[in-house]
């Protein structure tokens, strides 16, 4: 092992140059890899034999089903459990994030879908209405809620795909419209910000074969390397960024945002926290009892107001009970908005080690409209005329 660390710094120096005609012949099999993904010289730490050991024992394993849980969790699993809590790092498992991105955008496209079937010209319009779709997560962690929210739009539009050729005589070479430059995020820790990155390049390439492999002779990936396209994932406090920078809003644009953003309540705090409360409320009275979580809530509500945008969170549900009903809620309804789903509250469960251990509720919220509203309760679902914030 006591060469392992020479090795993986000229590898990674391969893997940086476009043309690097002083490598070994053992590294001409590793491609230009672009991206930025190797632009910083990181020394490699000195290995021992254990550690070469397990790093070709992972090379052995085979990765070509890897779930996105295991950046989330590995996250978990090697953060300092006090430094993660400070950082309201709770990560969400693949099941829990269906909770939100079907209700908030993804059922209605299926029922769009169900609705254009036997219509070229609906199913194109539709095709072309999910390559513009944003998908914003301002406290995205490593990734999952943009992983997973990918990789449902790559296989709705694989399904249309395959209806289209169903449809049409012509047989012609289709490409994925869907880019990774629809998906937005902001995340304060560097590490996890660094693994967003790498996840959606990763999720990219698991879709981009099973597009190949399920559409057969007429649906074609372009070479994902060198790397080309990236999704905007911002390292930064969300807090005191604008949103709009981050995640650039036209009036017409139609923007999910979405995401598990820190808790905090007040009591728990640090002073930090409570300048962020103070930045975001500048001007309401009575905020600094908040919920940590009540600045995304504000802050995304102000994003969406009077804009084809729609926003869901999972949150505890301290936010829906008590005095944090008043000191919130009315901040946002008197933007005209409205809560479209909810989510009541469930345990917190995940795949990761040291689970959150607290009871959330999931809520959505739009701009106030005549259409439905539903309430969810584990395998219920009830249509409603009107939710309030309890």
């Amino acid at each position: 092992g006591n060469d392992v660390d020479t090795f993986l710094d000229r590898l990674f120096l391969k893997l940086n140059t476009e043309v690097d005609k002083e490598a070994p012949a053992f590294l001409e099999a590793f491609p230009y890899v672009n991206g930025g993904l190797f632009n910083d010289t990181i020394k490699s730490p000195q290995f021992s034999a254990k550690a070469r050991k397990i790093i070709l024992d992972c090379g052995n394993l085979n990765w070509s089903e890897i779930n996105p849980d295991i950046f989330g969790s590995m996250i978990q699993a090697v953060v300092n459990p006090e430094y993660r809590s400070g950082l309201g790092m709770h990560y969400t498992s693949v099941p829990n994030i269906m909770k939100v991105i079907e209700p908030l955008f993804l059922n209605e496209l299926k029922e769009e879908f169900e609705k254009s079937k036997g219509s070229s010209k609906k199913l194109r319009q539709l095709i072309h209405r999910i390559s513009k779709i944003k998908v914003f997560d301002p406290a995205c962690g490593s990734g999952n809620f943009l992983i997973i929210a990918y990789k449902e739009l790559r296989r709705l539009e694989i399904e249309i795909l395959q209806h289209l050729n169903e449809l049409e005589a012509q047989v012609s070479i289709v490409f994925t419209q869907i880019k990774l430059s629809q998906f937005y995020g902001i995340e304060l820790d560097d590490f996890a910000h660094e693994m967003a990155i790498l996840a959606l390049w990763l999720a990219e390439h698991q879709m981009n074969k099973v597009f190949v492999d399920e559409l057969h002779d007429f649906g074609k990936a372009k070479p994902i390397l060198p790397l080309k396209e990236a999704g905007h994932i911002t390292q930064g406090n969300a807090t005191r960024l604008d949103w709009n920078t981050v995640c650039p809003k036209h009036k017409s644009d139609e923007i999910y945002i979405l995401g598990n953003p820190p808790y905090l309540g007040a009591r728990i705090q640090e002073k930090e926290h409570k300048d962020d409360l103070s930045i975001v409320f500048k001007g309401v009275k009575r905020y600094k009892n908040l919920d940590y979580i009540s600045c995304w809530f504000y802050k995304g509500s102000k994003y969406i107001k009077d804009s084809n945008s729609k926003l869901a969170f999972v949150t505890t549900n301290s936010i829906c009970q008590g005095e944090q009903v008043e000191l919130l809620w009315p901040n946002l309804f008197n933007l005209k908005l409205e809560i479209s789903f909810a989510h009541q509250s469930f345990k917190w469960t995940n795949n990761a080690k040291g689970n959150a251990g607290v009871s959330v509720v999931i809520i959505g919220l739009r701009n106030e409209s005549n259409n439905d509203k539903f309430i969810y309760n584990l395998s219920l679902t009830k249509k409603v005329n009107k939710i309030n914030a309890y």
